[in-house]
């Protein structure tokens, strides 16, 4: 299988259809056994809180904070007052921003959960056209994308697609750069690039793959030679890293920090060491540190497959995108894996080599993805 080829990408009516009607159905269960759970299995405060706000929980909650306030100046949330929202990258809060302006609450900030969790809906719908376009031009077989469609929209954590996070705007963004890349669109690979970029910061790391599929089409030589489709690369791989490096200036001059994105973590107990500590930290602690760990674990196998594959690129920004979360906390593991394109691609080349694994993947992965709605919609913390 040659992943650099040139192929029709178009999906077909029944592509559409498919996708179409897993995409309703999923919003749909999510949505309302999610909801149903919360009202069935929670009590006390959270359980009677307001629909938007129920469905908009923790990371959307900062974003709609930088919709209704901007960035802070200096910390002041959390219990010890030492937190603010300079981790959040700001196209997320931009969109949500935006599609606020579809609604008219009488309180404005559920304007900003309405406009936040429809942007997070509709970059979902973007988001799997995106995969299945992928997976054609890698030749994935037709029964294989349709499984996709069904293993995307019922993935464990698909409630993030569904609460106004990151989650399925950054699939879309970088399964659009490693498509472009493929198909050596190098216009395209620096737009979607940047805007990747800021939507999460691990996004800057997409020029490492994009020069490593560039040098598989090229070759070194073209690059030491400044042959022209290598610096339309180059001129990609600046481009990338765009938005990042100006939202860095931006906190240099707002609160006199380039890095305050990073160093704010530590609000949230993160700090860089060694990853491996983590891993230990959860087999010892046990409970939800110890299924935090499993799912790192499983990721990381994973991730070992594509290289095993041959997927040299993906597996490098894979890998990257674990070991950097990992290297400060267990927390958000799993979230952080079902956020990456490279993983879908990774299980889908699992179904395509052995089919028999579908039907229990889907079942397991329904029945985890309905858990774990009801569980967020409840505000319950392992879901983060």
């Amino acid at each position: 299988m040659n992943p650099l080829s040139i192929t029709d990408i178009r999906l077909t009516r029944k592509d559409w259809l498919n996708l179409i009607f897993a995409v309703i159905v999923s919003r749909i269960v999510i949505y309302a056994l999610g909801l149903w759970g919360v009202n069935m299995f929670m009590t006390g405060h959270y359980a009677e809180q307001p629909l938007l706000q129920t469905v908009c929980r923790f990371d959307c909650v900062w974003f709609y904070r930088i919709i209704d306030n901007g960035y802070d100046l200096v910390p002041q949330w959390l219990g010890q007052k030492n937190a603010a929202n300079w981790a959040f990258m700001p196209l997320q809060p931009f969109l949500g921003w935006i599609f606020s302006h579809l609604t008219s609450f009488e309180n404005p900030i559920n304007n900003y959960r309405f406009g936040l969790a429809f942007a997070s809906n509709l970059a979902f719908l973007f988001s799997i056209p995106m995969v299945l376009m992928v997976l054609k031009q890698l030749k994935i077989s037709a029964a294989t994308r349709s499984t996709m469609v069904w293993i995307l929209c019922f993935s464990p954590y698909t409630v993030y697609s569904s609460a106004g996070y990151t989650e399925p705007l950054f699939i879309a963004l970088v399964a659009g750069v490693f498509l472009f890349s493929y198909r050596q669109q190098w216009f395209w690979v620096a737009i979607l690039g940047m805007l990747a970029a800021v939507t999460r910061n691990l996004g800057v790391f997409l020029v490492f793959p994009v020069l490593i599929i560039a040098l598989q089409h090229y070759g070194i030589q073209s690059f030491l030679r400044f042959k022209t489709p290598a610096l339309k690369v180059l001129a990609a791989i600046w481009v990338i890293p765009i938005g990042f490096f100006s939202f860095m200036t931006y906190l240099y001059f707002h609160v006199g920090d380039a890095l305050a994105f990073g160093h704010i973590q530590i609000a949230w107990g993160r700090q860089l060491t060694n990853p491996f500590h983590w891993l230990m930290f959860g087999f010892e602690t046990g409970g939800p540190k110890l299924y935090l760990t499993i799912m790192a674990l499983l990721s990381f196998a994973l991730n070992i497959y594509l290289v095993v594959r041959k997927y040299y690129a993906e597996a490098l920004f894979m890998f990257i995108c674990l070991i950097l979360p990992l290297s400060s906390s267990l927390n958000a593991m799993p979230r952080y894996a079902f956020g990456l394109y490279p993983t879908f691609l990774g299980l889908a080349l699992l179904v395509e080599r052995y089919p028999n694994i579908k039907t229990p993947m889907l079942c397991i992965f329904s029945a985890a993805s309905t858990f774990i709605a009801i569980g967020f919609f409840g505000h319950h913390f392992f879901t983060v």
